[in-house]
């Protein structure tokens, strides 16, 4: 019944958005952007998750595979959790608009721990078409814990019609400094962007020809065959109401021996494949309203082989895939209030199979939810701004087999009361609370947990 009623609520809620699109475009208010939604903000995790997995909780060759989406520290709501304190559609359209900002949030997962994210960015022009980019990404959560330098360079290409770029990552372990290069067409419709990325670019470098102390690391590294990317993104104006995102990467057969020094012979043989699509379609009947659907798909996999002196435990093949395709809206009602809201069908697979049983069980895990988020907006373009918000996660388990960390057959749905004061459009302060109401073994309309958000645009 609780399930049914969270569907509704949303669905009305969508229901609205259409009905109220108005026939022609009327005038936008200085104190609202336009209505827009955006992937970019997924894409950029899906690709730092390849770029960065020295980033990833529990390390680069860890067991527990490249996506990393499973901690037994995690409880049945901390993907709600995420769901309540990550930034509105609307604010992660205007992050990715903008040149050069600083943002933040963090939220309360347990009694003791916070997620957080904070993100730099400044473009820097040089002059004659040149400019550079800075970014700085730090992320601590039981996923990822990441602390990263982007460092680029863009060179604007005929006339402004083209852009070509060169970007790094920066990172303390050097062997897994990574780069990617890349040219962006600018047709008037918008932009579309390849690019070629090579991981691990110093790994050989380091480990075979400078040969690594071993009393500086135990392990080595050896490519045997080297991880590269390729990449196309785009965002389009595809008819005059319409707008179209797309995003695929992926990256080429990698063989990597993973062996230790002080015992030759003991290690593994790693074998990795990793890929992700996603795509978004958006339909702008005016200034004020977008409507549309979105579908993502990542997919990674490991085929690990212990050599002669290794254990028996690494030998695996491990799969893991996450899809979800849904819906989202943004409607600019009448004066200073508005409405979001998006829902998703979220699948998320991971089989682990072994040649030898005796050393762990075969497991072939899936889950499937339901996943939203609904506000509902007071917003000024200077002062006080609010939030009155519904969240939601249904979630199932698929067969008997489990993974650790892996979910618990809840539904929890919360009420959220986001409270900002907003200077111009150059800097926003938001603290928000949750108001339990699928009960959790507490009373309905407990307190479920705060969050935080900061921006500030230069």
């Amino acid at each position: 019944m609780r399930r049914k009623f969270y569907f509704y609520a949303v669905g009305a809620t969508f229901a609205a958005l259409c009905l109220h699109a108005p026939a022609k475009a009327n005038a936008q208010t200085d104190s609202l952007p336009p209505a827009r939604a955006t992937l970019r903000g997924w894409e950029e995790q899906r690709w730092l998750t390849i770029f960065d997995r020295a980033g990833s909780y529990y390390g680069r060759f860890s067991d527990r595979g490249i996506l990393q989406r499973f901690n037994q520290a995690m409880d049945s709501e901390y993907r709600l959790d995420l769901i309540s304190f990550h930034p509105s559609l609307s604010e992660v359209y205007d992050w990715y608009q903008r040149g050069t900002g600083v943002r933040a949030w963090a939220g309360s997962f347990d009694h003791v721990r916070l997620a957080l994210q904070g993100e730099f960015k400044a473009r820097v022009p040089l002059g004659a078409g040149w400019a550079t980019d800075v970014r700085f990404t730090q992320q601590d959560n039981l996923n990822v814990k990441r602390s990263l330098i982007w460092l680029g360079f863009q060179k604007d290409l005929f006339n402004g019609t083209g852009q070509a770029y060169a970007m790094g990552l920066v990172s303390a372990i050097k062997p897994d400094i990574d780069i990617e290069v890349g040219y962006s067409f600018l047709p008037r419709m918008g932009v579309i962007t390849l690019a070629f990325g090579a991981l691990d670019l110093f790994s050989d470098f380091i480990y075979q020809g400078l040969e690594v102390d071993p009393e500086v690391t135990d392990t080595t590294l050896d490519h045997t065959s080297r991880p590269y990317t390729f990449k196309l993104a785009l965002d389009l104006q595809v008819a005059r109401r319409f707008r179209l995102e797309g995003y695929g990467l992926a990256m080429t057969p990698t063989q990597i021996v993973v062996e230790s020094q002080g015992n030759p012979g003991s290690g593994f043989v790693q074998d990795e494949r990793y890929a992700y699509a996603g795509g978004l379609v958006e339909w702008e009947p005016s200034v004020r309203t977008a409507v549309g659907s979105f579908g993502t798909w990542v997919q990674a996999r490991i085929e690990r082989a212990a050599m002669p002196d290794g254990r028996a435990e690494d030998d695996f093949d491990l799969t893991e895939m996450t899809t979800q395709l849904g819906l989202f809206g943004i409607h600019r009602l009448s004066g200073r209030f508005s409405t979001e809201l998006w829902v998703a069908r979220v699948w998320r697979a991971e089989d682990r199979i072994r040649p030898d049983t005796t050393a762990g069980e075969n497991i072939e895990y899936e889950d499937r939810s339901w996943a939203g988020r609904a506000d509902f907006n007071y917003s000024a373009n200077s002062g006080f701004n609010a939030t009155l918000g519904l969240d939601f996660l249904a979630q199932d388990v698929i067969g008997p087999d489990r993974v650790p960390g892996s979910l618990q057959e809840r539904d929890h749905a919360r009420v959220r009361f986001d409270f900002a004061w907003r200077f111009s459009d150059r800097a926003f302060f938001l603290l928000g609370t949750n108001l339990d109401l699928d009960g959790d073994g507490q009373n309905i309309l407990s307190f479920d947990g705060g969050h935080g958000r900061i921006a500030f645009y230069f």
